[in-house]
């Protein structure tokens, strides 16, 4: 293994170096070719045993021969964003770029499969490339081409620009949101704008259904939980003297309880039931936080950044299809503070950019993750 030794200033260009090229070179979900391309080409060069297309487009390696596996997963895809920046490693895919941190956790985690080879835990480690996480599909393709079979846990992070750099969320219980689109349609009957008295208005009935709404969550309930729901897009009508026949709305919600969750769909079913037709589209779960693997990540990131800069309660209500891998396995999902010096832009913004500093303190956290929790199960 000794072939893959790299100073620490090595390993640390090496991860600006990937994030760099997997920025410049951004694709969407399930059309993640060439990224897949060069994670499967490096992996096998570490010797690990790659998989790839599983979930279509997704990459896993694995590596050990026996013993308790701990699976740890990165995502790939790209948003379609186009990019406002002046680096020389912005976006060469007109239409889409890496908005979101995800090319920071490709690259975090291809170092950190060059680590364990280097210094392999005792036990079996899985690395998952993930696809079509911005559409909240990847984890369960992934899942149903079999990448959870034999797993014991998990380990996820983020990069999060909204928490400064040398800052980590360590977090127990739900953090990131249950997230579901709706879509009401409301009937009318057409007329005549200077004669409204001659048609059955739609417009006006989506009108008091979007401010009825809003007090689903203000009203209904209780304000020690967390609900959002967000009446997004409104479409109807061609003409100015014309009402027309229909109107269309859809938003989303966000909740971290399913209780909650199930409320607030019943009430847009109540509430549109004789003004519309109400389709709620689950699009992930909650994500739920193990608190046993909870304790493994914040003794790593610790010892990284130190417990003064380990925070509790780093949450959003984003969401995250890892909470299909933590629905299943014991898993835990960490936040590497990545915001830039002087503030940056938020994630999906298209002058999104982070502080590369924040690569070298997740790649830490995660392989000391690893070897920690491997510990407690050799113990």
């Amino acid at each position: 293994m000794g072939a893959f030794a790299k100073t620490p200033q090595e390993e640390m260009a090496e991860l600006v170096r990937l994030r760099r090229d997997f920025h410049a070179h951004p694709e969407p979900a399930f059309r993640e070719e060439r990224t897949a391309r060069i994670v499967a080409e490096r992996l096998r060069e570490l010797g690990y045993r790659v998989t790839e297309g599983v979930g279509q487009t997704g990459v896993v390696a694995d590596g050990g021969e026996s013993g308790p596996m701990l699976l740890l997963r990165a995502d790939m895809d790209a948003l379609p964003v186009t990019e406002d920046s002046e680096a020389d490693y912005r976006s060469r895919n007109d239409g889409f770029m890496h908005a979101c941190g995800h090319d920071g956790h490709t690259a975090i985690a291809l170092v950190a499969a060059e680590r364990l080879r280097r210094d392999p835990p005792p036990g079996r480690v899985r690395f998952a490339f993930q696809p079509a996480e911005e559409i909240g599909e990847g984890a369960d393709a992934m899942i149903a081409d079999g990448v959870l079979e034999g797993v014991d846990a998990a380990i996820g992070l983020h990069l999060w620009n909204d928490t400064p750099v040398g800052v980590v969320g360590v977090t127990d219980g739900p953090v990131m949101a249950a997230v579901d689109d709706f879509e009401i349609v409301v009937e009318g009957e057409g007329g005549h704008a200077a004669m409204p008295h001659q048609a059955k208005d739609p417009v006006v009935a989506a009108a008091e259904l979007v401010l009825g709404l809003q007090s689903i969550v203000s009203r209904g309930v209780d304000p020690f939980e967390t609900a959002v729901l967000s009446v997004t897009r409104i479409r109807g009508g061609e003409a100015t003297n014309i009402i027309p026949e229909r109107v269309e709305l859809s938003g989303t919600i966000r909740t971290f309880s399913e209780d909650v969750r199930s409320f607030v769909h019943q009430e847009i079913a109540s509430r549109t039931k004789g003004v519309g037709r109400a389709r709620i589209r689950p699009f992930t779960n909650a994500l739920v936080n193990d608190p046993r693997m909870g304790d493994v990540v914040r003794v790593a990131a610790r010892e990284v950044v130190g417990a003064e800069n380990v925070i509790h309660g780093v949450r959003t209500t984003g969401g995250e299809d890892f909470a299909s891998f933590a629905s299943r396995v014991p898993a835990f999902f960490y936040f590497v503070g990545s915001g830039p010096d002087g503030g940056g832009a938020p994630h999906h913004n298209p002058r999104f950019d982070i502080d590369e500093r924040s690569l070298g303190i997740g790649l830490e956290i995660l392989t000391r993750a690893a070897h920690g929790w491997f510990a407690g199960h050799s113990a």
